[in-house]
């Protein structure tokens, strides 16, 4: 494998750039819905608004997963912007980013699975594993509760991300930014 960090590099390349926009889309999309699909009756539109949720995440994965082979195989690597301390803070940002997505979305589909939930009322996800309806009620609370708190967790860390990148382009003016733009 080749050395993809080069020093006169100033942008990630198109693909980096395009998955990165687009996982962003998707996750803030994702909240919101998150957060209103209890707004929905019992019924139809309810399983529309949750089926919408299950294939928008089911993108998210799919990104997020490319995301990874194509940084780790494939994509552009710049210099770190930073050394020492912020260096090891940017690091670990993007870091605790990806490893919190993947749980967000593992956590999301496992969800799916377990209930067997519907699509759109057109097919079904086959229900996981041979549980007493309680005890399928049961974890699947729990796991509402693991996935509602990553949801918020990231939008936690999406925001301090954000933050710091802008700080980057308004404070210390160096560039960082636009290497994503």
């Amino acid at each position: 494998m080749t050395n993809r960090i080069t020093s006169g590099r100033q942008r990630y390349d198109r693909t980096t750039i395009a998955l990165h926009w687009l996982i962003v889309a998707a996750v803030v999309f994702q909240w919101i819905s998150g957060q209103t699909i209890d707004w929905f009756p019992r019924g139809p539109l309810k399983i529309d608004a949750r089926s919408v949720h299950i294939v928008v995440g089911a993108v998210v994965a799919a990104a997020t997963l490319y995301r990874i082979f194509w940084r780790g195989y494939r994509g552009a690597r710049l210099p770190p912007a930073e050394r020492g301390l912020l260096g090891f803070a940017a690091k670990g940002m993007h870091w605790a980013l990806m490893a919190n997505l993947v749980a967000l979305v593992g956590l999301g589909l496992s969800l799916a699975w377990l209930r067997g939930d519907s699509l759109f009322n057109l097919a079904r996800i086959p229900a996981f594993g041979d549980y007493a309806p309680t005890a399928r009620h049961l974890l699947a609370n729990e796991i509402t509760d693991l996935h509602s708190l990553a949801a918020n967790l990231i939008l936690v860390l999406a925001t301090a991300h954000a933050a710091a990148g802008l700080a980057h382009h308004f404070i210390l003016k160096d560039g960082v930014l636009r290497r994503m733009a």
